[in-house]
């Protein structure tokens, strides 16, 4: 109980500071919330009600439990919306790991650990895992709003290496991201599936786009785990 109450108390603290409207007591409170989830194990299994629906904070969480991530958006204009992006990462010692930025530069290990606000985070929105040489890899769904207000959605895989996570590079048979191309959002999108992970399978689908950028219903590129990485196999309507 008195953890909960301690979470809830923080919770709350940190809400009212990031939705201040001075500048500086809003970073003050981003930089607070990151250190506290970096440091409390006890916030890997807190659900972030409050944050979630007066922020509009976005939490996945890997199948094993041992990786989650956190995105919401922190500012926004005409032409692109900044996200704040969270990992936090259970080591298997049982270390709590946690690290702030976007999340393409934490995977490749660039400034892991600076706290600011970021044009270039994005929506977090799932994460699939497999098991390649016995070993977790996470699937991370990204997606964002470009500056030519072309939506972007697409997959990164990577996998723990000490204290952080890292992309595994050319890990979707020879290129680095899996449906990593721009699309209008029409209304008629269902981002749920943009990228469709089958387990059974082990078959990844990534969504594919006409010359004028909408997504084609049910056209994916498709990827099939073979090994140690995936094998792309020819565009294919869905059955």
């Amino acid at each position: 109980m008195t953890s909960c109450s301690s979470e809830v108390r923080n919770e709350k603290k940190f809400l009212k500071g990031m939705q201040s409207t001075d500048a500086q007591e809003e970073q003050d409170a981003f930089e607070e919330f990151c250190s506290w989830i970096k440091t409390d194990k006890a916030t890997m299994g807190y659900d972030f009600n409050l944050l979630r629906e007066k922020l509009g904070m976005k939490i996945v969480n890997s199948p094993d439990g041992k990786l989650r991530l956190y995105s919401w958006v922190i500012d926004h204009n005409d032409s692109i919306i900044s996200y704040a992006n969270i990992v936090q990462l259970l080591v298997n010692d049982g270390k709590l790991v946690g690290y702030s930025g976007p999340l393409n530069t934490m995977l490749t290990g660039k400034n892991p650990d600076i706290k600011k606000r970021w044009t270039l985070a994005h929506s977090i929105d799932t994460v699939f895992e497999v098991n390649v040489n016995n070993q977790p890899v996470y699937l991370i769904v990204q997606s964002y709003l470009t500056e030519e207000l072309m939506n972007t959605s697409y997959v990164s895989a990577a996998v723990t290496q000490g204290l952080r996570i890292a992309t595994l590079r050319f890990f979707f048979d020879g290129v680095e991201n899996a449906g990593y191309r721009k699309y209008i959002d029409d209304g008629k999108v269902n981002k749920k599936d943009l990228i469709k992970w089958d387990d059974k399978t082990k078959t990844l689908y990534a969504y594919m786009t006409d010359d004028n950028n909408h997504v084609i219903p049910g056209k994916y590129e498709i990827y099939r785990l073979n090994g140690d990485s995936f094998t792309k196999v020819e565009p294919a309507t869905e059955q």
